[in-house]
């Protein structure tokens, strides 16, 4: 009886002994420490109050049902989960075994109870876990593929579905091989038994290099890999994560695109100014640079035109306004035609040859004289050829055909027959010299009706006074600023600077008083310069932005504002700066 009494007071369970009348006689030390209440408390109480009330009515059945079967005992977890209530209130779950036995005619039930409290918190947790493992999987952006040891899919969530083209249920228990293009399957499985045999578990995104997928459609493309293994149940089971890489490739692709691009370009370009200091001749060193200088601006000109368009052409009235301007006095230039636009290959040959027919007027021609006239037009033909004319009158008269071809001659006419296709004929009437071309139909693209003759927008050329005022120049290229000072100097203007730095602007402003004019670079050193844009404008300067940039890198205050694009023409500098003076 001792030893029976000692194992009840040390069992880790708690023990509840209840007479027909379900009024407790027996209450064991772990039932004290689970309802925290002491014995002498709890005998004669009524077990329902240890049972929370919504479970007695039920409880109570269960016991009657239970006596009437003559079952002797049920093993614990056999009632099931039921709830235990504390002496405080708290409600606990609990597992429970129940026997019973007559002694002395009296029937005796005896509870054996289990605080599974603990257990329910770490099932729940791990439910918990599972659920928030499933929601990465199913939310997962790269694919997971699972696969069993004969490489049969046994896991594919939504990423793997859309990647491939196919729902999972579909394809649980297929060979993941299904997804490898046929040629790279033995390649694969020679991976997986070396990856096997190293005894790795992981391998890192992109460890297996460029590998290529197979969509349901049958289309391949680039993906990138990590595979890891774990043994779960005995079974080894390997998780591979997929990314498709296919727009990572073609932007890749067309970085490289554009660098090559950009590399042919650039020495195009530089290949070209090469060729024109070469090939330009000249009496004097002035007259050389002067050449020069204009070639190479109206390349840059033409350069800015197709940035500012994506490449994808210019237009033509817009190529004759800006190679004219600089050459020309107020309504000396009237352009009529439809709409048209130019290709990129027609772009810079015809600024070149814009360009070369406007400095020959200036010296020789119309535009020597504020009384002469040039009249460019252009016309489709029947057959799609374009025609394009520019007649000079009220010039000098022009005795005979000029005796020797100069370079701008030799070059107008290389630039129509080699890279324009076309066929130019110029001609010397005593009012003034006319160029014909005809090009073919891939020079250009129509792109609206005709319209009228317009005079090109220009400022007013002639000769500079001495002193045309006091100019700010402010660029952070110091050959750059040597050369636009040096120059505009030499057309009458009073220089101020350079300034090669935000800082250095300020102080000549603050030192020297506010000029006349100025002309800005926009970013100097990496600092814009837009407050002495704001100074300047305060006091009612005016000023011209000078820049390689395309588009201004601020709010929209100085869009109005006068821009001219490096290489800059510094003829037409000069023009523009005038311009917005005298305005």
């Amino acid at each position: 009886m001792r030893r029976l009494e000692g194992i009840v007071a040390s069992a880790m369970d708690g023990i509840i002994t209840v007479n027909d009348r379900q009024e407790i006689v027996l209450f064991n030390p772990a039932a004290e420490r689970m309802f925290g209440i002491v014995a002498e408390e709890a005998l004669g109480q009524h077990i329902s109050r240890f049972i929370p009330e919504r479970f007695r009515q039920a409880h109570a059945a269960h016991i009657h049902r239970f006596a009437e079967t003559g079952v002797t005992s049920r093993q614990m977890g056999a009632l099931g989960a039921i709830s235990g209530l504390r002496t405080d209130g708290e409600e606990f779950p609990i597992e429970a075994s129940i026997s019973q036995v007559e002694v002395g005619g009296e029937r005796l039930s005896t509870v054996i109870l289990r605080d599974i409290t603990e257990r329910k918190a770490a099932e729940e947790a791990l439910v918990e876990s599972r659920r928030r493992m499933e929601g990465i999987v199913e939310s997962a952006m790269d694919a997971l593929v699972t696969i069993d040891e004969q490489q049969r899919i046994i896991l594919f969530n939504p990423a793997a579905e859309r990647m491939f083209g196919v729902e999972a249920a579909e394809v649980i228990g297929a060979p993941l091989e299904r997804f490898i293009p046929e040629r790279f399957r033995a390649g694969h499985a020679e991976h997986i038994r070396h990856f096997k045999e190293a005894g790795v578990t992981n391998r890192r995104m992109g460890a297996l290099g460029a590998i290529s997928g197979l969509r349901a459609s049958g289309e391949e493309f680039p993906v990138e890999a990590s595979i890891s293994y774990i043994e779960v149940g005995g079974a080894r089971l390997g998780t591979v994560i997929l990314r498709d890489i296919t727009e990572r490739r073609a932007n890749e692709e067309a970085r490289l695109l554009l660098a090559r691009e950009v590399d042919h370009r650039a020495k195009n370009a530089l290949a070209v100014v090469q060729s024109v200091l070469a090939l330009t001749r000249a009496t004097t060193k002035e007259e050389f640079v002067a050449a020069v200088r204009g070639r190479v601006s109206s390349l840059g000109r033409a350069h800015s035109l197709l940035a500012q368009n994506r490449w994808e052409g210019a237009d033509l009235a817009r190529v004759v306004t800006d190679e004219t301007a600089a050459y020309q006095g107020s309504g000396q230039v009237f352009i009529s035609g439809q709409t048209v636009l130019l290709p990129p290959s027609a772009v810079q040959p015809i600024s070149l040859l814009i360009h070369e027919l406007a400095t020959n007027a200036v010296k020789y021609g119309a535009l020597s004289r504020d009384t002469g006239r040039v009249d460019v037009s252009w016309t489709i033909l029947s057959d799609g050829q374009l025609r394009l004319e520019w007649r000079e009158h009220g010039g000098p008269p022009v005795l005979s055909e000029p005796a020797n071809q100069g370079f701008g001659s030799t070059l107008i006419r290389e630039l129509v027959r080699r890279q324009l296709q076309g066929i130019a004929d110029q001609s010397w009437a005593s009012s003034g010299m006319t160029l014909v071309l005809t090009l073919p139909p891939t020079a250009y693209r129509a792109e609206g009706p005709p319209v009228g003759a317009t005079a090109a927008d220009s400022g007013e050329r002639g000769a500079a006074p001495r002193r045309a005022g006091r100019l700010l120049v402010v660029e952070d290229e110091a050959l750059i600023a040597l050369a636009l000072a040096r120059d505009l100097d030499a057309m009458g203007w009073e220089i101020v600077g350079p300034a090669g730095s935000l800082d250095e602007a300020m102080n000549l402003l603050e030192r020297v008083g506010l000029p006349d004019a100025a002309v800005l670079d926009i970013n100097l050193g990496g600092k814009l310069v837009y407050p002495v844009a704001d100074r300047l404008r305060a006091h009612q300067v005016p000023f011209v932005f000078c820049s390689g940039y395309e588009q201004l890198e601020a709010d929209s205050q100085f869009e109005s504002c006068p821009r001219l694009r490096k290489p800059v023409d510094v003829q037409l500098l000069d023009t523009t700066l005038r311009r917005v003076r005298a305005a």
